[in-house]
């Protein structure tokens, strides 16, 4: 009948309790939280986190009840923090992946917020990011190819979901009140890929979006607010008005819920780029390392049809934004094969004379006979000699566990100008989060690390 896959999501989010949880999932979320708020702390002087923050302007203080804004420290009504706090943890585009989407970079911020504003304790912090992760991941798995050839981004558009499951949590809805918090939720979901096309700014405020609309979701809800447990898979429901006519979008909705976790194949970002280009940068560091300091004449990137031609990918130029670059598989290769890394300042040099020289080096070909996330670099140098590169592994070279967040909260907190003892002290806080009775050890080590990167 139809409706069941969204009540089945919402009695999975209402009980979520990582005492019930497996290990592997529970440290999975500690791993998604510390990645999120290292990545959040490196967005510090971004311009969208400082857009969002002067919208909101005096609506922002509050004083009981309220939730922290992690880029000045004011204390926002938990929604309003939700979407400053999306809007900043974004605006490097550095966040957690899935082929349906970088839901965490929503997930996370709601949850950070509802917690504080609801005093909750580390165990339903984490309980209510992982009713968030699994219940964005669960709508968009099979549905996320076609939102995204329609040109809608799939991160806010999943994203809410996840936000109205983890708000809801905190909020402590039972199951028949998140039925309508996440049915609410489905007439919420927004965000268009123009941005990508044309290389606009406003992809990140789409995060933001997500995240307020989310916790309005859960907050109508406990209100007693209705809506119809169709919302998802009825005959004018989401997943037909955002996707292509019968198919059955709804049928893994509830497939091993609670026992088998999407949430686990999450992934993370080497570099602040489109995930479809983790294996483009780092087969063009490894081949530019064996032509050790050889002319490059040609590099061919070959890669499977979808992401060679999605939106802003084979674009070549002239670079004026950061979603230009980050979007761009030839400015990404080219990068990193003249300085071996790809840096969030490298992105956003939109001069530099040596790599744009490169990028009309760059034949990016859509190779169907190349799996999703498995790049093949070919390198033609001057001289004759060739250099070839594969991507063996796909995605999962990136799964993101423990200690991959671990060495990226270093990396970027020594980055962002932050010593390694303060984010330390974020990772301990992060890692006790299970017996912690409250946020305040967590809370304490995140406004450390973001007082010393805006000191930097």
């Amino acid at each position: 009948m139809s409706g069941e896959g969204l009540r089945a999501l919402a009695a999975f989010a209402a009980a979520a309790d990582i005492t019930k949880l497996r290990p592997p999932v529970v440290e999975k979320a500690k791993a998604c939280l510390l990645y999120a708020m290292a990545v959040g702390f490196a967005c510090l002087r971004t311009k969208q986190a400082a857009q969002a923050v002067q919208a909101i302007g005096a609506s922002a203080q509050s004083s009981a009840g309220g939730a922290s804004r992690f880029f000045d420290d004011q204390t926002c009504d938990a929604a309003v923090a939700a979407f400053a706090n999306s809007t900043l943890f974004h605006a490097r585009v550095q966040d957690d992946s899935h082929p349906a989407g970088h839901v965490g970079v929503v997930v996370n911020p709601t949850a950070l917020a509802l917690a504080q504003a609801q005093s909750a304790n580390g165990a339903e912090l984490l309980a209510a990011l992982c009713a968030g992760y699994e219940v964005a991941l669960r709508i968009g798995r099979d549905h996320c190819t076609d939102l995204s050839a329609r040109g809608f981004r799939s991160t806010p558009t999943y994203g809410v979901f996840g936000a109205a499951a983890a708000a809801g949590r905190l909020l402590g809805l039972d199951a028949g009140q998140m039925v309508h918090a996440l049915a609410l939720a489905a007439n919420m979901p927004g965000g268009l890929r123009e941005y990508s096309e044309v290389g606009s700014e406003d992809f990140a405020f789409q995060a933001g979006f997500a995240a307020q609309n989310g916790v309005l979701a859960a907050r109508l809800a406990q209100a007693g607010s209705r809506s119809t447990p169709t919302s998802l898979d009825g005959a004018a429901g989401f997943f037909r008005a955002y996707g292509e006519p019968g198919r059955d979008y709804a049928a893994r909705l509830a497939l091993g819920l609670g026992q088998q976790f999407v949430m686990l194949d999450v992934t993370y970002k080497p570099y602040p780029v489109c995930q479809f280009h983790r294996g483009v940068v780092r087969g063009s560091i490894a081949l530019s390392q064996r032509a050790a300091g050889a002319t490059l004449a040609t590099l061919y990137i070959h890669m499977h049809p979808f992401e060679a031609n999605f939106f802003g990918v084979p674009y070549k130029g002239p670079f004026e934004t950061f979603p230009q670059t980050f979007m761009s598989a030839p400015f990404c290769a080219a990068l990193a094969w003249l300085r071996r890394d790809v840096t969030f300042a490298g992105l956003t040099d939109f001069r530099a004379a040596d790599v744009l020289y490169v990028v009309k080096q760059i034949r990016l070909v859509a190779d169907p006979t190349r799996p999703r996330y498995k790049p093949l670099l070919q390198a033609q140098l001057e001289g004759g000699a060739s250099l070839d590169w594969e991507e063996r592994e796909g995605a999962s070279a990136y799964v993101l566990d423990w200690q991959r967040a671990c060495a990226m909260a270093q990396a970027l907190g020594s980055e962002a100008g932050i010593g390694p003892g303060a984010v330390q002290a974020l990772v301990d806080a992060v890692q006790g989060l299970d017996v912690a009775p409250n946020l305040a050890s967590l809370l304490a080590a995140m406004r450390e690390v973001c007082a010393q990167s805006r000191r930097s």
